[in-house]
């Protein structure tokens, strides 16, 4: 109870002030009464002159009755020690009296209390949760209060009495204890149990006789007597409602475990209730459970496995440990701070024995055991350890032994007793093996969150498509993790295939709505007090996380179905009249974003419409969105031109760009809400980049400095994007010593996009060497080029036209700079071990090096490059064997030609199906008719620069592994 009252001389005003345990109240009585828990040590007549002000007080309070009663209690307890009888009835007497009064003090409490928070600064959630738990801590501290509050003629135990009066059976009062032990109502539930015990206590005294000193006669316990003979004679303390009691002490908010193992101890202990009637009830095994629990839900992990071996250990003969009991001390190890990973671990091994050998417990330990280990794992971020045990269940229910042990190779088993424990060692002599039990849809869930959580999108997909292998139907929690992960790897196919998975969970629901996650729980853990709803059917997220897939695909090719189910969003929330779940600025900026992608600006202009005619108002992000569809738009009609798509014009290409152009001046305008940020200014700056106009790009550069914003590399690489679409190298190197600026001032340094870019600009320019400069430079600035990077530099370097020295006559084949052996040298440097990450030769590489070498006339490289393009596993085009062969005859070697054309057929050509192959075969013919064997001698001895065999090429470009020099073979190129 609070603590003490204090009466002081000096005060004006009747003042009533609560601050944790502390009551004040500062009356005009010339008095002072001090700490009233130390009545007991009172003289009498301090407690005659306290009792009569105790009455005074509580009347100037307007308290309720309960409320006063409660304030009172030391006082009432030192009067009937202390045999004044005089004082005792006349303070129940004054509460009576005030009766009228005093019923109304909780709304005058509040509503003062209400009037004064009004003009004092708001709380936030955690203060008033605070609050919320120290108000409910301070309601019942001990188990004392409540037997106190229900002694014989306390006014408390007439109006518990009432409240039992309806309940006919045991029965029906175990029913509405379990219920108010879910909804959380635990302080009403623990009144109708102790009521119980006081009933039961009342009647001992009424059968001893009414006149007996236990009793007063007043009348409070003369109304007592006429309730209890309408109580039902069932209603008695058992060992099942003091486990109810238990259950809604651990199911409280916050868990009262303290007050749990109290009623423990007082109901089913010898040594209980200090000397008072108790301990007759015998604990089982539910006891225990709900005495778990509360340490589970409190996370006190160290009492829980205390309790468990006292358990284990014989203390309570009669109880054994089961599968519950286990499952909720290892979901103590989950709670607890932080979670106790190896313990977990170590009782689900001891509890797979225990329970596997135990003729009590056949089924096992039980999905639930694993399932809390697993969530343990989960929570201490230990994904990897949560799919292994996931693994090792499945494996362990669909196959044998060899299989886990080959899975996990050297790595030890989690579930180690599988390996350890044999059925020989079961001290019964039971014959059998480990119960292993099959994951469910919980156990799929929890790895499925443990994976989101930590951003393990693909092994996410593999556990989701495990389960549905399995048989186990996912719930609407898991498939929205699912879909998550379909949104992150732009997997729009599979998150299409899993909302319609999802839309069938609300199939067979009656009338309710599919698209409802309000519909009741019915299992026991959906009645909890506070629980998640289940979803029945995909709601608000499932469908913005279902449209942001299909916007993230490749190349945009489902943001038709982005819009698709934008409509059925809408469609839906209009059929449930829920306005949660209709389209928002989220789901709307999802499907504008796959517009952007395929370059659909109008689709994307329309849906700007629609999104304002629905009252939803677009923002920064969402117009940004419409600016990159606008750029991707220019950048499609750009390379149709390029493709000599006559029916493209100039105009076609900056049609997009000009929208872009046109959206932001309107946000920039007064009257616009929506101000640019950066990431407009870089959409817009793209937007003039694909649309070829490189001086407005740079005249938003100076705009968005303007609006105080610093530009980032994401800027400048648009920027560089602007001059690479041009071909301007004197812009490209405007931009990087714009970038080198900033490397000083802010620390921005160009990416691989900026100089990919740069390097572009430079084959679009015809300068080869400024693009292999360039490649070098990233090289030594320890940035990783991509394959297409090292195939633009080999384009440019192919596409180079020869220069010929001064010293040499025009028309001589000798050139200052062999441009093909630098992308040789290039192509070497992909091939080698010091090659960046992920880059390899691909088709375009060969392509680009093999018509280069035919041109050159350099055809036994090329036929060489034939060759290990088909080990690549790439099957040539036709026309690169075509060329070959004419390289051959242009350099006088027919019979290397005809040798070439006969391992066409080797990748399934033939060519006398080729006019130009056909020909050319016909012409070495009759070369090698005509001048024998001798000709293919001659040539053999005259082979020249352009003659090497394949063998030696493959030698000459494939360099033993011990070279660590291969990586720096850009370094000995000269330019």
């Amino acid at each position: 109870w609070l603590k003490f009252l204090t009466m002081t001389t000096k005060g004006d005003d009747l003042q009533r002030r609560r601050n944790g345990d502390a009551f004040r109240v500062c009356p005009e009585d010339n008095f002072r009464i001090t700490r009233l828990k130390h009545a007991r040590s009172w003289p009498t007549a301090t407690i005659k002159t306290a009792s009569i002000a105790a009455v005074i007080f509580i009347a100037q309070l307007n308290l309720s009755t309960v409320e006063a009663f409660h304030y009172a209690k030391p006082l009432f307890v030192s009067v009937k020690n202390n045999h004044h009888s005089l004082e005792f009835p006349t303070i129940l007497a004054s509460f009576r009296i005030q009766q009228s009064k005093l019923t109304m003090a909780s709304t005058v409490v509040q509503t003062k209390e209400q009037s004064t928070t009004s003009y004092t600064k708001k709380t936030t959630p955690s203060q008033r949760n605070a609050s919320k738990a120290l108000k409910s801590t301070h309601t019942i501290n001990t188990i004392q209060d409540l037997k106190f509050d229900l002694e014989p003629g306390s006014p408390k135990l007439i109006s518990t009495l009432r409240k039992l009066k309806p309940f006919h059976s045991l029965k029906e009062l175990e029913s509405t204890l379990r219920i108010w032990g879910r909804k959380g109502k635990f302080e009403e539930a623990l009144e109708l149990y102790f009521g119980v015990w006081a009933v039961d206590s009342f009647r001992e005294k009424l059968r001893s006789g009414k006149n007996s000193a236990d009793l007063d006669e007043t009348a409070t316990v003369t109304r007592g007597s006429e309730l209890m003979e309408e109580i039902s004679n069932q209603l008695r303390p058992t060992t099942r409602l003091m486990n109810l009691a238990i259950d809604a002490c651990a199911r409280a908010n916050p868990v009262q475990q303290s007050l749990a193992f109290e009623i423990f101890e007082d109901g089913a202990t010898s040594s209980g209730n200090n000397g008072k009637k108790g301990g007759r009830l015998s604990p089982n095994v539910f006891t225990f459970g709900s005495l778990l629990a509360s340490c589970a839900r409190n996370g006190d992990i160290s009492l829980a496995v205390k309790l468990l071996r006292e358990l284990e250990g014989g203390s309570y003969p009669d109880v054994t440990p089961n599968n519950v009991i286990y499952s909720t001390v290892i979901s103590a190890c989950e709670r607890s701070d932080p979670p106790r990973v190896d313990l977990a671990l170590e009782l689900l091994n001891n509890a797979t024995v225990a329970l596997s050998s135990s003729s009590s417990n056949a089924g096992g330990l039980g999905v639930v055991g694993f399932n809390a280990a697993i969530s343990t794992m989960a929570r201490a971020a230990q994904w990897q350890m949560a799919v292994r045990l996931l693994d090792e269940m499945i494996m362990h229910s669909n196959s044998n032994m060899e299989s886990i042990r080959h899975y996990h190779g050297e790595q030890k088993l989690l579930l180690h007793v599988l390996d350890d424990t044999s059925p020989s060692s079961w001290a019964d002599g039971r014959e059998g093996e480990m119960i292993v039990p099959k994951p469910d849809d919980v156990t799929f869930g929890t790895v499925l969150a443990a994976c989101e959580r930590s951003g393990e999108w693909e092994e996410l997909l593999r556990i989701a498509n495990a389960a549905r292998q399995n048989g186990v139907a996912l719930d609407g929690i898991a498939l929205t993790s699912v879909l998550h992960a379909c949104q992150q790897l732009g997997l729009a196919e599979v998150a299409l295939e899993y909302l319609e998975l999802m839309k069938e969970l609300g199939d067979g629901e009656g009338d309710e709505s599919a698209n409802s996650n309000t519909v009741d729980r019915r299992t026991r853990g959906r009645m909890r007090k506070g629980a998640r709803q289940a979803l029945r059917g995909p709601d608000g997220v499932a469908y913005r996380l279902a449209i942001s897939a299909c916007a993230r695909a490749p190349h945009g090719a489902r943001w038709k179905e982005g819009i698709r189910l934008l409509n059925e969003m809408r469609d839906a929330a209009l059929k449930t009249n829920s306005t949660a779940e209709a389209p928002d600025v989220v789901a709307y900026t999802a499907a504008i974003a796959g517009c952007s992608e395929a370059g659909e600006y109008t689709a994307a202009m329309r849906l700007i419409q629609t999104m304002r005619s629905e009252g939803i108002m677009p923002n920064v992000v969402t117009f940004s969105a419409v600016m990159n569809a606008c750029a991707s738009a220019s950048a499609i009609m750009a390379r149709r031109r390029e493709e000599e798509d006559r029916s493209i014009e100039l105009e076609d290409v900056k049609a997009p760009m000009n929208r872009a152009l046109r959206l932001l001046e309107a946000m920039k305008s007064p009257t616009s809400s929506v101000r640019p940020n950066i990431v407009t200014y870089n959409a817009a700056i793209r937007a003039c980049a694909e649309g070829l106009n490189l001086d407005v790009a740079f005249d938003l550069l100076r705009q968005l400095k303007e609006d105080g914003l610093e530009p980032t590399v994401v800027t400048y690489g648009s920027l560089m994007t602007a001059c690479e679409r041009v071909g301007n190298i004197e812009a490209a190197s405007k931009v990087f010593r714009m970038v080198k600026n900033h490397d000083e001032e802010d620390g921005i340094k160009a990416n691989e996009i900026i100089y990919g870019a740069a390097i572009s600009c430079c084959r679009k320019a015809g300068e080869p060497e400024r693009a292999l400069l360039l490649l070098r430079k990233m090289i030594s600035e320890k940035l990783a080029p991509n394959t297409a990077t090292f195939n633009t530099v080999i384009a440019a370097l192919s596409e180079a036209k020869p220069s010929f020295s001064s010293s040499t006559a025009k028309g001589s084949k000798e050139t200052t700079s062999n441009t093909w052996e630098k992308a040789l040298s290039v192509y070497k440097v992909m091939k080698s071990k010091h090659a960046p990450p992920g880059v390899s030769p691909n088709r375009q590489t060969y392509n680009i090096l093999i018509r280069n070498l035919a041109t050159n006339l350099q055809p036994g490289y090329a036929e060489s490059l034939l060759t290990s393009m088909c080990d690549a596993g790439f099957v040539p085009d036709v026309d690169l064997y075509t060329l070959t062969v004419r390289s051959y005859e242009r350099c006088g070697n027919p019979m290397r030609a005809l040798g070439l054309m006969e391992s066409m057929r080797e990748v399934g050509y033939d060519f006398y199906d080729i006019k130009v192959l056909d020909e050319a075969f016909k012409n070495a013919v009759k070369i090698v008719n005509k001048v024998g064997k001798g000709f293919a001698t001659e040539t053999g001895s005259r082979r020249g620069y352009s003659d090497f065999c394949v063998g030696e090429e493959i030698n000459l470009y494939h360099d033993d592994d011990d070279d660590d020099n291969d990586y720096q073979i850009l370094d000995s190129l000269k330019y």
